[in-house]
């Protein structure tokens, strides 16, 4: 069993660690961009999680089984009408659970709650399964960048205009 709750500061460290885990299981190929990646997230937002993500129109949670962080996701607020998916992740023993969808499903709950019209994201081609559950609840491709010889991937759901899906709204 398991649950999706709010962020506490005591689970930063499981969150760096499930976040740099969680990137070098698709680093093959491009391990040097991945780890500038992670020591750059680190050093930056995942450094101070309550301080980023703790605040008005923002959110960050994890998901818990006993006692231990096997997931996590963050919502940061871009503007008025729009916020950021960002660090959405499940420990690699707990995938092919649902805990994906779960996660996405309560982001996309309280960007809803609080007035978003749209929700960004991106991420990087090696995460195939990441692509398939965004482009699966509706996520377009809205353009690419790189990070060094990595493709990064940007999506975008209208959460006004697009129907709701059975189970959207559940966390």
């Amino acid at each position: 069993m398991f649950s999706i709750r709010q962020f506490r500061q005591e689970d930063a460290g499981d969150v760096r660690r499930l976040f740099a885990e969680g990137q070098r299981q698709f680093s093959t190929g491009v391990e040097t961009e991945l780890e500038n990646y992670i020591r750059d997230s680190l050093a930056g937002d995942l450094a101070d999680i309550a301080g980023n993500y703790l605040q008005p129109g923002s959110n960050f949670w994890v998901v818990e089984t006993g006692g231990r962080v096997i997931g996590m996701v963050g919502v940061q607020r871009k503007d008025g009408k729009s916020c950021e998916l960002r660090r959405m992740a499940v420990d690699i023993n707990w995938r092919r659970n649902g805990l994906g969808r779960k996660l996405l499903e309560t982001a996309e709950a309280f960007a809803r709650q609080q007035g978003y019209g749209r929700m960004v994201l991106s991420t990087i081609t090696p995460l195939q399964p990441a692509i398939a559950l965004y482009e699966g609840k509706g996520y377009l491709l809205s353009g690419h960048s790189r990070y060094g010889a990595v493709t990064v991937l940007h999506y975008a759901r209208d959460l006004l205009s697009v129907p709701h899906r059975p189970g959207d709204e559940q966390s």
